[in-house]
């Protein structure tokens, strides 16, 4: 019994101590994939912090002194990971603030649902579009099955943005309301964007762009990622005019890249002071964060926010409605971000644009 004591006791510490280092390993500024993961399980590190730290305090310890250094280093890991996401709970103050009213001339909702490739549930989909009536949805992951399974759709959606892929990648963009722009692909050609602008009721006009990026997974770092999510708040703030940015941008809004996205766009989370409405993964329920998001430029408030239910993907659709409150055309924020947003978004470009050529050098 002693020396399974033992071993179990120095597992815990092993545990613990691996605990603290991955609690700190993002603050290395590095692209590796294995590295920017462990932005994503903050919320769960965190729980496994608190588990582990209980455990450890009804194991003998020779030295004591080492038992209350081990948890000192804990407890500040554990505050370190809390403060990424209790901007996320419900008692924080509102970054966007909510619509006490809106009218139908200035009110938009929007439905983003990464359908997954392999899913061919394409029903609950169609059902919960018919349910919610979005005048925007866009759909990700779509290959040709799901494009014909939505083609009814443009009955109601006659404006529609189309390039379904079999890479994961793909992206349907579908409008009730007029609706003009283009796919763009920012840095590489089997990972399109959508950058339109879409006429209110009340004739005003505000941009959206969708974006899907590739996650850091092995194989693929996140330079690629970051590049473009820095591309698009760089367009956002050149506009100036009422701006919204949605889709499965393949990381959690706490990370330092999409906290850098907000800054260069001058954009809000409306998540923040209204819950963590995580969408990835729809499986597992101790394994989730939210991957899709939506943020808006000063014009907007926010009316809903509604995660959805599964519709047979890996991600659960996610369902805004916003309302805008000021004149789309005017702006609303700085022309330029302060210095160090600027230098840090430009060596982030840098780094995916090199990124980018040297898997072509290997292709």
């Amino acid at each position: 019994m002693s020396k399974w004591r033992t071993w179990g006791r120095r597992a815990l510490v092993v545990l613990a101590l691996a605990l603290v280092f991955l609690s700190f390993l993002p603050l290395w500024e590095t692209d590796r994939w294995w590295v920017r993961q462990w932005d994503y399980p903050r919320i769960q590190v965190a729980g496994l912090l608190l588990a582990v730290g209980a455990a450890l305090f009804f194991i003998r310890f020779e030295r004591r002194a080492r038992l209350w250094a081990l948890a000192a280093a804990m407890l500040v890991a554990l505050g370190w990971q809390v403060s990424h996401f209790i901007a996320y709970l419900p008692f924080y103050p509102k970054e966007v603030a909510s619509a006490q009213a809106c009218s139908a001339e200035r009110s938009l909702s929007l439905l983003n649902a990464n359908v997954l490739l392999t899913n061919q549930d394409f029903g609950r989909l169609l059902a919960m579009v018919a349910e919610r009536r979005p005048d925007v949805l866009l759909l990700l992951e779509p290959g040709t099955r799901w494009a014909r399974a939505v083609a009814p759709l443009r009955r109601d959606f006659p404006y529609v943005l189309s390039e379904p892929t079999p890479n994961t990648y793909g992206m349907i963009l579908m409008s009730r309301l007029p609706m003009a722009g283009q796919i763009n692909h920012i840095l590489q050609a089997g990972v399109p964007s959508a950058e339109v602008r879409v006429k209110l009721r009340g004739g005003q006009e505000v941009a959206l762009h969708a974006l899907h990026p590739e996650p850091p997974w092995p194989g693929n770092d996140s330079g690629e990622r970051d590049a473009e999510l820095v591309t698009a708040g760089r367009k956002v703030r050149d506009s100036g005019r009422a701006a919204i940015v949605m889709g499965d941008l393949n990381d959690v809004a706490w990370s330092r890249t999409s906290r850098l996205f907000q800054k260069v766009a001058g954009m809000g989370d409306p998540r923040i002071g209204r819950g963590l409405y995580p969408t990835f993964t729809a499986q597992y329920p101790l394994l989730r964060w939210p991957l899709d998001h939506l943020f808006v430029s000063p014009h907007f408030e926010i009316v809903e926010i509604a995660r959805l239910a599964d519709i047979g993907s890996d991600h659960f659709p996610i369902f805004f409605r916003v309302c805008l409150t000021k004149r789309a055309g005017q702006r609303k924020v700085d022309d330029d971000a302060s210095a160090a947003t600027e230098a840090e978004a430009s060596k982030q470009l840098g780094e995916g644009v090199a990124e980018k050529r040297e898997e072509d050098r290997g292709e």
